[in-house]
């Protein structure tokens, strides 16, 4: 025992929890009822108040994201009600359906039989009527968005479909890609995300394509459209999915904003039957681990069987029952405080079942190691003196790493967190209370020699003649014996009292893994584990893609194949927004924000000053094709020519006129303008790009510039990710550290657990993503588990051989200290790893992203950790053992070399 100890709260604790304890061994079913009642009471916030809250953008995004702002501003000032739409410029996310048409046949979908289908199957989108859940009959044309009083209706492709159909046999239509001249439209149209897998000639006319895409975007800005809207995606979805939309010739596949939530609910769905198996195999699991045997003679042979007194079948049944019962209480509580429930914590019951069954393994080991002759509550105080502090410490440990990773912006994870912190705090709080108390009545059954599970006396005379088949292997057991009548023939005899699989980890694994060579196979492992850690973390992917949310056997999965084959993916435009705009009628004023415009135009994200689309510009155009010429700089720099030319510009130009908002007075309060952003090939390009216009925005805040495009929502949670995820490893260990000084004495402890932390999670981080799994909210949450399991595995095997190993004094080699540690930690932590397998297994067979990603990670948290408590761990503390010896024993050959030559002179 150290001379000076830290561990200040372990002896206070210790004897808190064995009064207590103590108090529920004398009054049992009063500590069964409690529980029940308040589970009972709990649950009524699951019965009432239970709903789950979606919505991917919230909930993958950083509570505080500035994209959201940026969108804000947008939002309030070029979209505050449905009547503010113009086709092109809508970079806002509104309900609508996506759809792409391809041919059943494979071939192009510019055959003149194959565009009229696609034109007609248009028209019927447009005035099929549908009846809404209320019995209202509505159509597309009463929530569409419109456009000089017309609703929208993908006018773009149908011009180009049009072509198609009239076009001779032979000769292809006069249509080129990706913009396209028609004299039918002023303007030049862009269909480049309205055709797929386009082929052209060397002059760009278009010869085939394999698919159409359309997108009807729909009203929301009042309850009763907003409702339309829904029921309308939602029905089209459904009509597509089916093969019910018009036409033999065409395949539909359609995506809506309302997909994604979809997707996330039938996961959810695909969860509950596993819960159930997962339910059923960790009872059999734990009812199995709870079993002990013991021989019987049968016509003079020995045979084994069940010892049916000490076993406790039941305990197992009561060990995942009373998780449940946790599980439901946090729940209850947290929905009746209101805390938001996400999909994301469906997961949670299939973990939180494993922490359950680890304490029950763990409790019911401490009492098996009681000797049985004591009083029931002698017994219960024994084991659970130990057994309560070490659940203590795991729980607290485990509930602390959650709330660290609660400390995350996003609230998919922080939610969950929260969740699985309060269902860590009801099993502990049940396992010492319902838990103990059942097991107390249990004890009472063993005292008494009675079977454990009828509570009918157990034949304990291993010997007994004329047992029936039934009564030798279901109502046998071993008897209790006081040690003042056993024989004196087992004192001079010594008896081997060790268990099974401490004998196996003693004398087998032990002297196996302790050998020379098998010494240095395992360093040559942990050097190859740390270099696969560091490759895979080089090529660690940050971010979440929303397209994995969707199952792979969903039609809506079959969408973004065909579009992401048939269609370039390129950034959309950056908007900019001028809240504070100059007077472009002052030339000074001018030339000063025009080298704004260039500082975005020359940025290596943007395309240059050609692709930059502003008011101003055409405002120039407008006036040369007036026949100004020379004379648009008086123009321009008369503020009086400026706004009469202005207003009559506005006037005839849609496209411009949606982009600059005045004031009554004509006077300009803000206005828009736009510049392309060239293919971005990384998560981190996406993120520096955002970075650099905003940079130029805040430089320029006189202006009151924000800037905006859907990338930014990337942006801000790809930004995020990397630091937060070290944040919580760094915050982890600072706390952990303290938390293993306050209950364990050893100092050594401490730091072993911060190492074990650090190298577990960094072997997570990089094997991860060589199994295809991103840096993303779901892996966040199992780098904040990887943190309870580190802890409570170092915390156990260096407790173990620090100070447990040498209890009796004695001076013991490196070696004997390694047999006697794993003998010790190596089966729970084998049983605590199985439980958690089994416990996760069934996620295995859910096609979702979301579920997969959890499956994998949990599966490398547990096989690190294993591997760490059972091999690394053991063998580094052994080896600084063995090195710290061979110090001690040369510093003692030179002390007494030296006294020998003082004495000779």
């Amino acid at each position: 025992r150290p001379k000076y100890s830290l561990a200040v709260l372990e002896k206070p604790w210790a004897n808190v929890l064995s009064r207590y304890c103590a108090l529920v061994a004398r009054h049992p079913n009063v500590f069964i009822i409690i529980p029940v009642i308040v589970t009972i009471a709990l649950s009524t916030g699951i019965l009432f108040k239970f709903k789950v809250v979606r919505g991917v953008h919230y909930l993958y995004s950083p509570i505080d994201a500035r994209w959201k702002s940026e969108e804000a501003v947008f939002n309030t000032h070029w979209a505050s009600s449905d009547a503010l739409f113009y086709p092109g410029k809508d970079v806002l996310r509104r309900k609508g359906i996506y759809a792409i048409f391809t041919a059943k046949d494979g071939g192009s979908v510019l055959r003149k039989n194959h565009a009229s289908e696609f034109v007609a199957v248009l028209d019927w989108i447009e005035t099929v009527n549908m009846t809404a859940e209320n019995g209202d009959v509505y159509s597309y044309k009463d929530i569409c968005f419109r456009f000089h009083n017309k609703c929208f209706d993908n006018t773009h492709v149908r011009i180009a479909a049009d072509q198609f159909i009239r076009a001779k046999t032979n000769y292809p239509a006069n249509v080129t890609w990706p913009i396209y001249k028609s004299d039918l439209s002023e303007e030049r149209i862009d269909i480049s995300q309205g055709l797929g897998n386009v082929t052209t000639t060397r002059n760009g006319t278009i010869i085939d394509a394999t698919s159409w895409m359309v997108l009807y975007q729909l009203k929301q800005d009042t309850p009763l459209s907003s409702s339309w809207s829904s029921h309308f995606e939602k029905t089209m979805d459904t009509l597509a999915r089916n093969g019910r939309v018009p036409g033999s010739l065409l395949n539909t596949f359609t995506f809506h904003s309302n997909t994604f939530d979809e997707e996330l609910a039938e996961s959810n769905i695909r969860l509950i039957p596993r819960f159930s198996v997962t339910f059923g195999i960790l009872i059999f699991f734990s009812v199995l681990c709870t079993f002990n045997l013991h021989w019987v003679w049968e016509e003079k042979t020995r045979r084994l069987v069940v010892d049916w007194v000490l076993s406790k079948p039941l305990m197992g049944v009561v060990g995942v029952i009373t998780t449940m019962m946790a599980i439901v209480s946090a729940m209850g509580l947290l929905l009746l405080l209101d805390v938001t429930f996400v999909d994301m914590c469906t997961v949670m019951p299939f973990l939180s079942l494993t922490i359950g069954i680890d304490d029950t393994f763990l409790i019911l080991a401490a009492w098996h190691d009681t000797p049985r002759h004591l009083p029931v509550q002698e017994r219960i105080v024994r084991s659970m003196r130990h057994a309560a502090v070490s659940i203590s410490i795991t729980s607290l440990t485990d509930t602390v790493a959650f709330l660290i990773g609660a400390i995350t912006p996003l609230p998919a994870v922080r939610y969950f967190c929260f969740y699985s912190a309060g269902a860590i705090v009801f099993i502990f709080l049940y396992s010492i209370s319902i838990f103990v108390a059942i097991l107390t009545l249990q004890g009472r059954r063993e005292e008494s020699g009675r079977n454990s599970v009828t509570g009918e006396l157990a034949i304990t005379d291993s010997r007994a003649d004329n047992l029936t088949t039934f009564e030798r292997h279901f109502n046998t057991g071993s008897s209790v014996e006081s040690p003042n009548n056993k024989p004196d023939l087992i004192d001079t005899i010594p008896i081997d009292t060790r268990l099974w699989y401490q004998r196996f980890f003693e004398d087998v694994y032990a002297p196996f893994i302790w050998r020379p060579e098998i010494r240095l196979m395992s360093l040559l492992l942990f050097l190859l584990y740390l270099l696969g850690s560091f490759y895979g973390i080089q090529r660690l992917v940050v971010g979440f893609d929303l397209v994995n949310i969707i199952q792979e056997d969903s039609p809506a999965h079959k969408f973004f194949e065909i579009k992401t084959a048939s269609y370039s993916e390129t950034m959309a435009r950056a908007e900019i927004a001028i809240l504070n705009p100059p007077n472009l009628a002052n030339s000074t004023q001018r030339d000063h924000f025009f080298g704004v415009i260039r500082e975005f135009e020359q940025t290596p994200c943007s395309e240059g000053p050609s692709s930059t689309e502003f008011w101003y510009l055409g405002f120039q155009e407008y006036l040369e094709q007036l026949g100004f010429g020379d004379m648009i700089e008086a123009v321009v720099d008369d503020e009086e020519s400026f706004a009469g030319s202005l207003d009559t510009f506005l006037l005839s130009s849609d496209r411009f006129g949606f982009d600059v908002l005045r004031y009554p007075n004509g006077t300009i309060r803000a206005f828009r303008l736009s510049t392309a952003l060239n293919t971005v090939q990384t998560d981190y390009r996406i993120v520096d790009c955002c970075n650099q216009f905003r940079e130029i925005a805040d430089k320029h805040f006189e202006y009151s510039i924000s800037t905006y495009t859907p990338f930014w929502n990337l942006a801000d949670q790809f930004e995020i990710m990397w630091p937060q995820t070290l944040q919580d490893i760094y915050i982890s260990i600072g706390v952990m550290i303290p938390i293993s000084l306050l209950f364990i004495e050893q100092p050594l402890c401490a730091i072993t657990i911060g190492l074990n932390i650090a190298s577990v999670a960094f072997g997570v981080l990089g094997f991860m993503a060589l199994w295809s799994v991103n840096l993303d909210a779901t892996s966040m949450i199992t780098i904040a588990m990887s943190v309870g399991f580190s802890v409570d595995f170092a915390a156990h095997v260096a407790y173990a051989y620090i100070m447990e190993a040498n209890a009796d004094g004695a001076k013991t080699t490196p070696r004997e200290r390694l047999g006697v540690t794993l003998g010790i930690v190596a089966w729970p932590v084998t049983q605590a790893s199985t439980s958690v397998l089994l416990g996760i297994s069934t996620l295995s067979t859910v096609n979702a992203y979301v579920v997969q990603t959890c499956f994998k990670t949990v599966t490398l948290v547990v096989l690190f950790g294993s591997i760490h408590a059972l091999l690394f761990l053991p063998l580094f503390l052994s080896n600084c053992h063995h090195i710290f010896e061979k110090l001690c024993n040369r510093a003692k050959f030179e002390v007494a070399d030296k006294s020998k030559v003082t004495t000779r002179l």
